[in-house]
């Protein structure tokens, strides 16, 4: 069978969307090892994108990698924030495997537009609209040793980032971000999982295309997508900052001989705040109070959920299906109570 020139149709699911896509790929078009893909995918929230992205070996070791990048995504954020987003993009990135982990040193030149606002869109997303170009260098490493990347019962993962823009565009700030994760097996089918996420973006003025966002199925459960954090009316604008924890237990079920399906207990907590006037900066113009008062508000007064439900493990996702509860939240949160279905690849 000849596996040079591959075409596939599948669907792809993550951060609560689904997306139907077609990939054609050519293997070895030189014969060192190189490769073209280009992919086509519409979604719930992605309303098209493309993306093509030729990859070649360095010298002729398969863990090292280099790849050239073109893309384009429309997203469809109306629902949330008032407003679409168009983005086109060049990058080249340099991929390397060691047996630490995964490390990636990348370049990127970004054009967004904030564009189709709806009618009802708040100042703060009409302030927003309008175009940007980002030019960028990235680096992440990545570690993952779990038996499972969708219903793990043993092992580790951590994914480590940062982000400098300012080389050239007009955009500047400097981005980081983490995600952790931990599974230990406890026995007779129980598995006790702990999560952290987190993030900080600083910059003079940052923009809602580079902003963090938090709530969801697959982030913190009990809240819509979104639906913590910032917001200016009824648009959701994200936060320069942000953290979110979560613990859970995943038992047998009486009765179900499969492992493949678990019993589900969990808690989620997680907080997002912008670094300005209008968040964690606002008081700096009080005589009585500090940065410091605001932030420890910040880190110690979390939206938070529970849960418990049922974990369905797919051979391709993870499928939940949950009671939530949310115990705390802001007058400006967005909680979701009862039942709700989660589809994805990453959970809290």
């Amino acid at each position: 069978m000849d596996n040079r020139y591959i075409v596939k149709t599948g669907v792809d699911v993550g951060d609560s969307e689904g997306m139907a896509s077609v990939t054609g790929r050519i293997n070895n078009i030189w014969g060192g090892g190189e490769s073209f893909e280009a992919n086509y995918s519409r979604g719930s929230k992605t309303q098209a994108a493309f993306q093509g992205t030729l990859s070649a070996p360095l010298d002729a070791d398969p863990r090292k990698r280099l790849e050239a990048t073109a893309n384009q995504a429309i997203l469809a954020n109306r629902p949330y924030s008032s407003h679409d987003e168009l983005r086109r993009a060049l990058g080249m990135a340099y991929r390397q495997e060691t047996l630490g982990g995964m490390h990636e040193l990348s370049y990127s030149l970004s054009w967004r537009d904030i564009c189709n606002l709806g009618a009802h869109a708040s100042p703060s997303m009409r302030l927003e609209a309008g175009h940007s170009l980002k030019s960028s260098i990235g680096y992440t490493f990545s570690c993952d040793n779990r038996d499972s990347a969708t219903v793990p019962s043993s092992g580790s993962y951590a994914r480590v980032g940062s982000e400098f823009a300012g080389i050239g565009g007009d955009v500047q700030f400097a981005k980081t971000h983490f995600e952790l994760q931990s599974n230990q097996s406890l026995g007779r089918g129980y598995v006790l999982s702990t999560s952290m996420h987190g993030g900080l973006l600083w910059g003079a003025k940052t923009s809602i295309a580079d902003r963090f966002f938090l709530g969801g199925n697959t982030s913190v459960r009990g809240f819509e997508h979104r639906g913590i954090g910032p917001r200016d009316g009824e648009d959701s604008i994200g936060g320069d900052v942000f953290y979110a924890a979560g613990i859970s237990l995943l038992t047998p079920l009486p009765y179900v001989k499969t492992d493949a399906l678990k019993g589900h207990l969990w808690a989620n907590a997680g907080q997002c705040a912008l670094l300005d006037s209008r968040g964690l900066g606002k008081t700096a113009t009080r005589p009585s109070g500090g940065i410091n008062s605001e932030v420890m508000r910040f880190l110690t007064s979390p939206s938070a959920s529970v849960g418990v439900g049922l974990v369905y493990r797919h051979s391709l996702v993870r499928v939940e299906l949950s009671c939530c509860l949310p115990i705390v939240a802001t007058t400006a949160d967005r909680p979701k109570p009862g039942m709700n279905f989660g589809l994805g690849f990453q959970f809290l």
